[in-house]
């Protein structure tokens, strides 16, 4: 039972990040298409339950098969960059009013939990969160149930139906990918029907959260141009309890990055310079600010695990013929 909650919650733990308790990957991927975001939300349920099921019930052998490929490797590597650097620059941001030497500390448990993590493997990473990930979903609901208005949302945006349902597969594809490799390796401890029941109460999980901050945000459209969206919307002690899950978040997506860091590059370099890769460049890069990696490498991140999730896909069911298939030239 411990396990499958383990995986349950680990599953939900990639999605829910800082960029997401923050409202701005709310913002970016849904709420600034006003009433058709609700589209996009409903239409995320399905994409993330196809996804996962695909991906827990994905063959191993053909995992292994996939990540001798060089230029999967290269693209899993350039999105789990992005999303490490925008954590640490959540992380930045929300402990800017910290005491020096509190924050020094703060970083250096981040750090060395995520080199744990490294040295242990996906036991220690359902441990962290199957206790972090059900605390974090209680706060965030009570922040969320506690400003929400019995009015419905005026929305000025406007866009055609596409477009909502676009960015909700890019929005997928970008969570989803970034953690594939952690995702397949979970599966498999499970039984068929026990990945299934997973896949689902994992995206039916993620939807109704979704559902009720979008609708927090579409009544307060003029935080949309924020970093932190939430931010301006909550009150002071709301926002207290916003940061603590905002941290979280961070250090949870942080955690499965380092786990997908791992597995992409273990058999090629020892765990120093996967510590290096994983957490000490993104670290680094972060300081070029949270809201820039959102707007402008989210995007660009999402396009590349699109085609991360159709070689899943491809290789799977063998459409990629012998001449063309690049994995099977990298064997």
């Amino acid at each position: 039972m411990l396990n499958y909650l383990g995986i349950f919650f680990t599953i939900i733990g990639t999605i829910l990040g800082c960029g997401f308790f923050s409202g701005k990957e709310i913002v970016v991927f849904f709420s600034r298409f006003g009433y058709w975001s609700f589209l996009g939300v409903l239409l995320l349920f399905f994409i993330l339950f196809f996804i996962f099921k695909f991906l827990l019930n994905f063959d191993t052998d053909l995992l292994q098969k996939i990540q001798k490929s060089k230029i999967f490797l290269v693209i899993n590597l350039f999105v789990c960059f992005v999303f490490s650097s925008a954590m640490f620059a959540s992380l930045n941001e929300t402990t800017v009013q910290f005491n020096i030497i509190f924050k020094i500390l703060f970083f250096l448990i981040i750090v060395l939990s995520c080199f744990l993590i490294l040295i242990k493997g996906s036991k220690t990473l359902a441990k962290f969160n199957v206790i972090l990930v059900p605390f974090m979903i209680i706060l965030f609901l009570i922040l969320l149930m506690s400003n929400t208005k019995l009015s419905l949302p005026v929305c000025n945006t406007s866009s055609i139906p596409f477009v909502s349902a676009f960015y909700s597969v890019l929005y997928c594809s970008l969570n989803v990918a970034s953690s594939g490799l952690v995702i397949v390796n979970l599966g498999k401890s499970l039984s068929r029907k026990q990945r299934t029941r997973i896949a689902f109460l994992s995206a039916f999980v993620l939807m109704i959260i979704l559902f009720f901050a979008n609708i927090i945000l579409l009544q307060n459209q003029d935080s949309f141009g924020s970093t932190m969206p939430f931010m301006s919307i909550f009150s002071v002690w709301q926002n207290v309890v916003l940061k603590i899950n905002i941290i979280l978040g961070a250090g949870t997506t942080l955690f499965s990055l380092t786990y997908n860091f791992y597995i992409s590059l273990r058999g090629l370099c020892n765990n120093f310079y996967i510590f290096f890769i994983s957490v000490v460049l993104p670290f680094i890069f972060s300081f070029w600010g949270f809201g820039n990696i959102v707007s402008y490498l989210y995007p660009i991140a999402s396009i590349f695990s699109i085609f991360m999730l159709f070689v899943f896909y491809f290789e799977k069911y063998n459409f990629l013929p012998k001449s063309t298939n690049y994995l099977r030239k990298n064997k």
